[in-house]
Formats: structure tokens, C-alpha cells, sequence
């Protein structure tokens, strides 16, 4: 009886492993439509190592881009290649800030958002001088 249960808990194990593995080999880039590579194209570098559920969130992002006005669009390709341009130490640490602000209270993440849709309606020799890391620095502390 106690051989059935290792031989099943190691086949199980065996099992999920392989559900593990494969899901991390789906949605390889040189497997993505000819659109969704355009659209994603910033990220083709990265795309392979990613995440299971970055790429599916990517994906969506793609799927829902040609619905998208073109100010919008100009954002999505502005994001994709801010990202892409950082190091992975800086994509931690953006990812940390991301953790920390979620934490925060209701009304000084609005604080926050107010202040950086301020930041982003001001002029480009203003954003050019202003440090946004600074920005969300002295809001979060």
C-alpha cells in the first residue's frame, strides 16, 4: 500500500512538473501572429524568458491595441520600450515601488495619480527637468 502511494505521488509530481514546463514554453515569440509581433515588437528581446502571465497580460494588451485610438497606442509603445530599456535591477526596483505604493492608503495613492497626471500634462522642458523618481519618492518617502 505504501509503494501504490509513493508510485502515485511520484507520478502526480511528475505530472505537474511537465504542466510547469510546458506552460513555460507557450507562446514562444517566433510562434506569435505577424500582428501581435508588431505590436509587441519592444519587447521580442525579452519575450522568450518572460513569465507565463506576463505574456498573457502582453497578449491581451496586443489583442485590444488595433481598438485602441492612436494616443493610446503611442502610450502602449512608449511603455513597452521604457521597460524595455531598463536593466533587470531596475525592473526590480520598479516592481518593488509598484508593491509599495499598492500597500498604501486609498487617498495617498489618488495623491499620487494626481500628481503624476500633473507631471504628464506639464511641458516637455518641465518633464525634462523633473525627476519622476524623485516625484514618487517624496510622495511615497
Amino acid at each position: 500500500m505504501a509503494e501504490f502511494r509513493l508510485a502515485f505521488l511520484f507520478g502526480f509530481l511528475f505530472l505537474f512538473t511537465f504542466d510547469v514546463f510546458a506552460d513555460s514554453n507557450k507562446f514562444q515569440w517566433k510562434e506569435l501572429k505577424p500582428q501581435q509581433q508588431r505590436i509587441l515588437e519592444p519587447l521580442a528581446e525579452h519575450w522568450d524568458a518572460m513569465e507565463l502571465a506576463r505574456k498573457k497580460k502582453w497578449l491581451g494588451v496586443a489583442q485590444r491595441y488595433p481598438g485602441m485610438s492612436s494616443q493610446e497606442q503611442q502610450r502602449i509603445q512608449s511603455q513597452m520600450q521604457g521597460w524595455h530599456a531598463l536593466t533587470g535591477e531596475q525592473r526590480q526596483q520598479v516592481r518593488e515601488r509598484y508593491r509599495k505604493m499598492e500597500q498604501l492608503p486609498l487617498e495617498k495613492r489618488q495623491e499620487i495619480k494626481q500628481r503624476w497626471q500633473q507631471y504628464e500634462q506639464s511641458s516637455e522642458a518641465l518633464r525634462q527637468k523633473s525627476n519622476s523618481k524623485r516625484l514618487i519618492e517624496a510622495v511615497v518617502g
